[in-house]
This record gives C-alpha cells, sequence and structure tokens, in this order.
C-alpha cells in the first residue's frame, strides 16, 4: 500500500496511513508506519484547529482521530517500547 504520495486531501490520508500500520505484517516496518500515521494525524488534528485554515471536518472525524491516535499509542508501546510514544504536544491536542 503506497499512500505517501502527498496528493490525497488530508483526511483520506492519515486515514491511509493508519490503516497502513493496522494491516502491516512486516515487524521491520511497523515503526516507521506508525510514526507516519502518527505524524498524519497530529497534522489533521492541527489543520481542523488553526482558525487561519477553517477547515471544516468531516462527520465523525475528530471522534476517529481520536481514537485512531489511542491505538497507535497503544502498538507504539509495543513496536517501539524505548521511545517515550505520546508527547505534551499530541496529549493536549488529543485530550
Amino acid at each position: 500500500m503506497n499512500s505517501g504520495n502527498g496528493q490525497s486531501n488530508p483526511s483520506e490520508l492519515w486515514e491511509q496511513l493508519y490503516k497502513d500500520v493496522l494491516f502491516e505484517s512486516d515487524e521491520e516496518r511497523m515503526p516507521g508506519r506508525i510514526e507516519r500515521a502518527r505524524h498524519a494525524i497530529l497534522d489533521r488534528l492541527e489543520d481542523l484547529s488553526c482558525a487561519r485554515k477553517k477547515q471544516v471536518p468531516q462527520a465523525g472525524e475528530l471522534a476517529a482521530l481520536r481514537n485512531a491516535h489511542r491505538a497507535l499509542r497503544v502498538l507504539e508501546q509495543v513496536y517501539l517500547p524505548e521511545s517515550d510514544s505520546a508527547d505534551g504536544k499530541a496529549r493536549k491536542l488529543i485530550a
């Protein structure tokens, strides 16, 4: 699944990267996929919270973003145990 083309709309991009994590079977590729999905989710949350961009989320998108971010934090604990999986910025955006 190649989804890093940057040409999708922001909602589709984070969703595809998140799905790539869920269906990844190669443990060596998992950390990179988790990081890309996490960054896409946080970027999307930032886009939606930035008053200048005035983007309106699709129905249920904020809840889906929060749920996906929580799931990635669990996967980070499994695949990236040595890292601090939830930085302060992410916690503030998701809380």
